[in-house]
């Protein structure tokens, strides 16, 4: 088995397609971000992308780290995790957290722990465990209301909303207007309006294309606090959701793992869970 240090994210998707195709919904992040990368949508501070090559020449796992993001690993055998953490150590010590799904992170952190580079002797917390549904069969609730499609006119909307969720759901979010600009330009926000009144907000990440088809990720997924209960969040994810799949792709979504709430709404217009995935931020003692 080798390790890789890709330096492009056209290369990257490239060199990952079978992996994805096999795991579509746990490698869509990797998935979204870097055909946004690779596509000149976003662009971030730095860039690391890794593929784990096994003795046939076939990718069996991969990571990337798009600054000032932490590090965000795909599904891979458990004994090729330690090798991976090693390779960090010496090339991205600087890394702020990690995240995937929960046993390869776990993995990961432990091994990384004990390699005594600088930054492996920083604190790991656990920072964040969501969940992740993929579309079933869809069931459409029955909510007053419909959906229309976000314009540039709704920026300063979306980017207030958008900063409310991140900090209801504790995400962070370093660009929040390029990200916001990036997805009016390939038309991914909706919005659910009563009355002529805006209501919630819903938006997907960049459609990704494997072998066994388009990927399709929604999120944010925001409801102002005056609004809520009222059922306008699944009506609006089921809505977006349908439009996607009547487009061909297989739709996904994340939600806080803490949150009975939301993951039962989301349970019943049709989303089944996947996998948990776990972010652990590496914290300087006494920092």
């Amino acid at each position: 088995m080798r390790i890789e240090l890709l330096t492009s994210a056209k290369e990257f998707l490239v060199r990952t397609q079978s992996l994805r195709a096999a795991d579509p919904f746990r490698t869509n992040i990797l998935g979204s971000v870097a055909t946004a990368v690779a596509d000149g949508s976003l662009t971030y501070d730095e860039y690391r992308w890794w593929v784990l090559i096994d003795n046939q020449g076939q990718t069996i796992g991969a990571a990337m780290r798009t600054a000032p993001h932490g590090m965000v690993l795909s599904p891979m055998p458990m004994d090729v995790i330690a090798d991976l953490a090693r390779a960090v150590s010496l090339g991205d010590d600087e890394l702020p957290s990690v995240s995937g799904p929960i046993a390869v992170v776990e993995k990961f952190v432990d091994v990384y722990r004990s390699t005594g580079s600088l930054g492996s002797h920083r604190r790991a917390e656990l920072d964040d465990l969501s969940l992740l549904y993929a579309l079933n069969e869809l069931t459409m609730p029955s909510v007053k209301g419909e959906m229309s499609v976000a314009s540039s006119e709704d920026f300063e909307l979306i980017l207030e909303w958008y900063m409310k969720f991140g900090k209801d759901a504790g995400v962070f979010m370093p660009n929040p207007q390029g990200s916001i600009k990036a997805g009016l330009g390939r038309n991914s926000y909706r919005f659910w309006s009563v009355d002529g009144e805006k209501v919630c907000l819903a938006g997907h990440a960049p459609l990704v294309d494997t072998p066994d088809g388009t990927v399709a990720r929604i999120g944010p997924v925001y409801t102002p606090p005056g609004r809520r209960r009222n059922g306008y969040a699944g009506a609006l994810t089921a809505r977006l959701s349908q439009e996607l799949v009547e487009q061909g792709a297989k739709a996904m979504l994340y939600t806080d793992a803490a949150n009975p709430t939301s993951n039962s709404v989301y349970q019943r217009i049709g989303y089944e869970l996947i996998d948990k995935n776990a972010m652990y931020k590496f914290v300087t003692e006494n920092a």
